[in-house]
C-alpha cells in the first residue's frame, strides 16, 4: 500500500519544481524577511503584503523541503558531485551543523536566541544585530541541503562522532549442510 502520492510521476508541475529548489526558495524568503525588518518604518501596505507573502513562501517551502528530504529525486542524484569524500571534508563544519539538530538542548538554546533577539528590533541600532542572528537560519538550512546531498559520505553519519568507527565483520558462512556460496 502507499501513502498516496506517486513518486515516479514526472517533475513537471510547479510544485515539484519548487519542492526541489525548497531550500534555495526558503533561504531567499528568509533574505527578504531580514530585509523588511532591517529596513523598518512604519508600516504600510506594501510592506505588509509583501511580509506576509514572504511569510507564506516561507512556511511553504519549510513543508516542501521536508517532503523532498524523504526522498531521493532524479535531479538530486544526478547532482551528486564526484568529488563527495573531498566535498564531505570541505563542508564538515555543515555537516556537524545538520546533526547538531538532533540535539534537543542545543535547539532549544538556538530558538531561545532566535526568538528573543526579535527584543533587540525596539532597540535603536538593534536591527543589524538582529540581522546578522537571523542569518544564521541561511547557514543552517544550507547545512540540511548539504547534508541531505553529502550524506553517504558524512562522517557522522558513519558510526557517528566523526566517522573513524569502521567496523568490519566477517561475512556469514554458510549454515546447513549442502549450502553453496555462489
Amino acid at each position: 500500500m502507499t501513502d498516496g502520492y506517486d513518486y515516479s510521476a514526472s517533475r513537471s508541475g510547479i510544485m515539484d519544481q519548487w519542492e526541489h529548489h525548497a531550500p534555495k526558495v526558503l533561504m531567499s524568503s528568509i533574505g527578504l524577511s531580514i530585509l523588511l525588518g532591517v529596513l523598518g518604518g512604519p508600516p504600510t501596505v506594501a510592506s505588509v503584503t509583501l511580509s506576509t507573502v514572504a511569510f507564506g513562501v516561507l512556511v511553504v517551502s519549510a513543508l516542501l523541503m521536508i517532503r523532498h528530504g524523504r526522498r531521493l529525486c532524479e535531479s538530486c542524484a544526478a547532482a551528486i558531485p564526484l568529488n563527495a569524500t573531498e566535498q564531505a571534508q570541505r563542508y564538515r563544519r555543515r555537516l556537524w551543523t545538520a546533526h547538531a539538530g538532533g540535539q534537543l538542548k542545543l535547539v532549544g538554546l538556538y530558538l531561545a536566541v532566535m526568538i528573543s533577539s526579535s527584543l533587540l528590533l525596539t532597540q535603536p541600532g538593534g536591527r543589524w544585530p538582529w540581522a546578522l542572528i537571523q542569518t544564521s537560519m541561511i547557514y543552517v538550512i544550507a547545512a540540511h541541503a548539504t547534508h541531505r546531498r553529502l550524506q553517504p559520505w558524512c562522517p557522522w553519519c558513519s558510526g557517528g562522532g566523526g566517522g573513524d568507527d569502521f567496523r568490519v565483520e566477517a561475512p556469514d558462512s554458510p549454515r546447513g549442510p549442502g549450502r553453496q556460496l555462489v
